[in-house]
């Protein structure tokens, strides 16, 4: 305990230290590992206090635990892989990963062999042949923990980057495979029978695993209801086949991590049953196998033992592999037209070494087949490349910087009688009503039409890779009705009141990059307004989606948060739908983004509309620019709707934020959605005192705090909306 404790408390430590200078998680776990290892821990003076930490009874358990670990997480890296994505890949995905196994096999190896021989008194039987094989193929696991790192999962380079590296790491594993049964026959002696037999061993616990295992655990998934997490029964049947499978790979002369690992491909991704076993483990995983596994690969590392001439000749090697994966990476990359600093990213991606192939050294290493020198130098190699190129990547490559725009995508500034696009987010089921009524207020018709892309948004769970699926062509293939049934059968019921067009879309994504799937679609479909709904109810990751989304949006983005009491009906038209629509309006583009909503909503002949404008008593302005476009926007207003009978405006003097409070308080009960600006100038007088309170959701912004709160009477739905701000904007 005392162990496992101190590596928590160290990879914590580093990790906290290590994170603004953008380094991934392997980093902090190996320096943890060499920290509490002899180079250091057991070096500098407490050298008795270090053997009686590591004496023979906690090292046999603790060697147990390493062993639990490996098998345990290979088995999560099987199990949150997709193989799919290998069929589904595109040509690119197949030149470069390709190319990255031919050509850093097809060099790295005779290099290796070449420089060998200067060091033919410092290498035991089959040590070069392991260390280049090794060092000339990739890791699919690699590449999807950096990518996460990252945060760049659900990126261009990162969905390229995961379907190259997967391509790669299957031929390496093939590779690997037949290149352990020659090392195993010529360099420990291994009767060439014996290796035949245990091949074909291994044919014969893949061939069950493909042909029995795997219908029965995709019947077992299909067998959980949707929305439904796994069972105790269901762990516990999983545990058991991972325990008989990895004995039975020990049996046939195999380690018990190659059945582990081919026993998570059997599994379907994803969710309910990969999910949930992912879930259910993590704890475990994390807070005692992976702390043990860190300790045993620290305590393996002897800076002591490593030298000068081994070590350069071992770099020479090192860096013909990582030069190789570099080049065949990036030249087909160019050779298709990719730009230069995202094909040098891809390059560095693909080349980078992590966790995995740590364990693999480790593992050679235990068997035999690799010296502690070389195990020691190949560790500490593989994490000052990592320390080195990870910030690299992520000054290379920036998916935000595409969302910047030169050209305005706004409701203001888009021209009355035209096509309106929106993205629709769903999170939760409970407010596609919410947001099928506020589509319908937004009035479309012949001259005003509106095409809406409707985003259901998943977390990640149970899988490497991350998805977005087109459902342009849905069908229903079950009785049962999936959540994608529900939504798309809600939104058609939409299309069919006339002049909406809707397209389908599902992601499967992290939460921390999320906002990239939302951001790209908006910019990709040119849309002019983006709405995600808002729950209090939320947990920190699912407010980030939100705060990067306003962060990075091409287009104006609105915030609806729905009190649950709006309900859309399935007899309502077009022509028989009215809306009492409020705009509180205090200035500032978000307030006249708000307005522009609010106006086209009144283009409804049924639809009444109030706007309340907020003055300061003090005359306080902030910026005679904005003041100046705030008056014309209100004066265009007037101008255009002022002698309607269904539109009413007033104008309220207020003195602080304490009396914009009791004016927001007070507004109309009747009101179906209240429209709202985002952002107030910190220093005006309609929020202060309420800035310096700072309770409040930042996403909502102050007003938008208030009129979402529960101390409002009305039980209106409300729409905080942000404009979009462009380059011009920005200087």
């Amino acid at each position: 305990m005392l162990q496992l404790g101190a590596v928590t408390l160290v990879s914590a430590t580093m990790e906290r230290l290590l994170k603004p200078l953008k380094q991934p998680r392997f980093v902090s776990e190996i320096l943890t590992g060499i920290l509490l290892g002899p180079s250091v821990f057991g070096y500098f003076g407490v050298g008795t206090f270090y053997a009686s930490l590591f004496d023979q009874k906690q090292q046999m358990i603790m060697d147990v635990l390493e062993l639990f670990s490996f098998a345990y997480m290979v088995f999560l890296i099987g199990l949150r892989t997709d193989m799919s994505v290998i069929w589904g890949s595109g040509r690119l995905s197949w030149i470069i990963g390709f190319t990255t196994f031919v050509l850093s096999v097809g060099i790295t190896i005779p290099w290796a062999h070449f420089v060998g021989k200067k060091l033919k008194d410092h290498l035991i039987p089959g040590e070069l042949n392991t260390m280049s094989i090794l060092e000339a193929t990739s890791s699919f696991q690699v590449t999807s923990l950096l990518l996460e790192d990252l945060k760049l999962l659900n990126s261009e380079i990162g969905r390229l980057a995961l379907s190259c590296s997967l391509i790669s790491n299957m031929l390496g594993l093939m590779f690997k495979t037949a290149s352990a049964a020659i090392t195993k026959t010529i360099y420990l002696n291994v009767h060439v029978l014996t290796t035949v037999k245990e091949e074909l061993s291994r044919v014969a616990i893949l061939v069950l695993m493909a042909f029995l295992i795997r219908p029965c655990m995709s019947w077992y998934t299909k067998s959980i209801p949707e929305g439904r997490t796994i069972k105790e029964s269901h762990l516990v049947v999983i545990s058991l086949m991972f325990f008989g499978i990895g004995l039975a790979s020990e049996i046939i002369g195999s380690q018990a991590y190659f059945g582990a690992i081919f026993l998570g491909f059997t599994i379907p991704a994803g969710p309910p049953l990969a999910s949930g076993i992912s879930e259910k483990l993590r704890f475990f995983v994390q807070s005692l196998l992976l702390p043990s596994y860190i300790v045993e690969v620290g305590r393996r590392i002897n800076i002591n033992a490593i030298h000068l001439k081994t070590f350069s000749y071992v770099q020479l090697i090192v860096l013909a592999a990582y030069v190789c994966k570099l080049v065949a990476s990036m030249v087909p990359a160019r050779l298709l037209r990719m730009p230069h600093a995202d094909s040098l990213s891809l390059g560095l991606i693909l080349s980078s070494q992590g966790f995995f192939d740590v364990m693999l050294f480790k593992r050679f290493f235990r068997i035999g087949l690799m010296s502690e020198e070389f195990y020691s130098i190949l560790t500490i190699t593989a994490l000052a490349y990592a320390a080195l190129f990870t910030p690299l990547i992520s000054y290379l490559y920036d998916p935000s910087r595409r969302y910047v725009n030169y050209r305005r995508r706004t409701l203001q500034h888009s021209k009355r009688l035209t096509e309106l696009r929106v993205v629709a987010c769903v999170h939760e089921e409970e407010s596609i009503f919410s947001l099928m009524n506020l589509l319908l207020a937004c009035y479309p018709t012949r001259e005003m039409p509106m095409w809406i892309y409707v985003l259901d948004l998943r977390k990640l769970d149970g899988r490497e890779h991350p998805l977005l699926i087109n459902h342009q062509n849905h069908k229903r293939i079950s009785s049962n009705r999936t959540r994608t049934d529900r939504i798309i059968s809600a939104f058609r019921d939409l299309e069919d009141q006339g002049w909406v067009r809707n397209q389908y879309y599902t992601t499967f994504t992290p939460y921390a990059s999320m906002h990239d799937d939302i951001c790209t679609l908006a910019l990709q479909k040119s849309t002019s307004l983006l709405i995600i709904p808002f729950y209090r109810s939320e947990s920190s990751s699912e407010r980030e989606v939100k705060r990067n989304v306003l962060d990075k949006a091409p287009c104006s983005v609105g915030i609806l948060v729905d009190k649950g009491i709006v309900t859309y009906s399935r007899n309502r038209s077009l022509i028989d739908s009215a809306f009492h629509v409020c705009v509180v309006f205090f200035g500032g583009p978000d307030s006249r983004e708000a307005l522009a909503c609010g106006v086209r909503m009144a283009e409804n002949p049924r639809t009444s509309l109030t706007v309340v404008r907020l003055i300061a008593e003090d005359g306080f302005v902030d910026d005679i620019r904005e003041a100046k476009l705030d008056l014309t926007a209100i004066t265009d207003f007037r101008g255009t709707h002022g002698s309607s009978d269904r539109v009413e405006y007033s104008e309220v003097q207020v003195e602080d934020g304490g009396e914009t409070t009791r004016v927001l308080l007070s507004l109309d009960t009747n009101y179906d959605f209240i429209l709202t600006g985002r952002r107030a100038h910190q220093e005006s007088p309609l929020v202060s005192g309420l800035v310096e309170w700072g309770n409040y959701f930042e996403e909502l912004g102050i007003i938008g705090d208030i009129l979402a709160s529960s101390e409002m009477k009305t039980n209106a739905s409300v729409l905080i909306i942000q404009q979009q701000s462009i380059v011009e904007d920005l200087q």
